[in-house]
């Protein structure tokens, strides 16, 4: 980028709109995935729809599972999953992680799940 004599670089910039996170759906992420994590998938599914589909527009839902690196603590069958909620218009946003078990029943913490397998004695992990 040229810069004219006398002009800070910052001047010459112009906002650029960051890059669109491709959203996979449901489906197609549910294809890569054991069978024990699609049948927690289909259980979070019926939980959603017992609820009511409040997810805003814009928000994009990804799942993952123990096969996925920063999840690979999870127990087999239970599934994370990742809300990105955009806000501001420099597409700025955050991300909310949400972790289900087998059964549909949503965590809202890994603190929560090591200690609950803890006091269940199914699992203890240092962390």
């Amino acid at each position: 980028m040229e810069v004219e004599r006398g002009e800070s670089s910052s001047r010459k910039r112009k906002w650029e709109r960051p890059p669109v996170v491709a959203a996979t759906t449901h489906e197609q992420q549910a294809k890569e995935q054991s069978p024990l994590t699609l049948a927690t998938l289909k259980a979070v599914k019926e939980q959603v729809e017992k609820r009511g589909n409040r997810i805003s527009h814009g928000v994009i839902v990804k799942y993952f599972d123990n096969s996925d690196a920063p999840y690979d603590w999870l127990l087999p069958g239970w599934v994370a999953e990742e809300r990105y909620v955009p806000s501001g218009r420099k597409g700025l946003g955050r991300i909310y992680k949400y972790y289900c078990d087998p059964t549909g029943h949503m965590y809202y913490s890994k603190r929560v799940i090591l200690f609950g397998w803890k006091k269940m004695n199914i699992i203890c992990l240092d962390t």
